[in-house]
């Protein structure tokens, strides 16, 4: 499952990004999560941060919240389809003529001053 880079959280990270150290997914089970919070004393990363999504992600209901945040994405299986329909489009798209104008000779004195290539 992947999150939208676009999706905020209200009162901080997201609540699986701040549990990614301690493994802590959207495949990680309920039981599994309550114990989350001694993998975190232990490994030293209890942070109000982390207090704050395990308190999130432990309540069913907020648990649910984060999770219809996800997408489930097949990358092996929908990669390839996505890649081909890209393909389609892009054979099928209209581009627009290159059209040449030229520059003023002051843009063009500007330009060759500051664009250098390294040799």
């Amino acid at each position: 499952m992947i999150k939208d880079p676009s999706t905020g959280w209200d009162g901080g990270p997201f609540p699986y990004d701040a549990l990614v150290d301690v493994g802590v997914t959207p495949r990680t089970s309920h039981a599994d999560l309550q114990d989350v919070s001694f993998e975190l004393l232990a490994r030293r990363l209890m942070t109000p941060v982390t207090q704050q999504a395990w308190d999130e992600l432990r309540v069913v209901r907020r648990r649910m919240v984060a999770e219809l945040l996800l997408y489930d994405v097949d990358l092996e299986s929908d990669a390839p389809a996505a890649e081909a329909a890209l393909d389609r489009a892009l054979a099928t798209a209209e581009r627009p003529e290159a059209t040449a104008f030229p520059l003023p000779e002051e843009t063009a004195r500007l330009l060759d001053a500051l664009i250098t290539f390294d040799t």
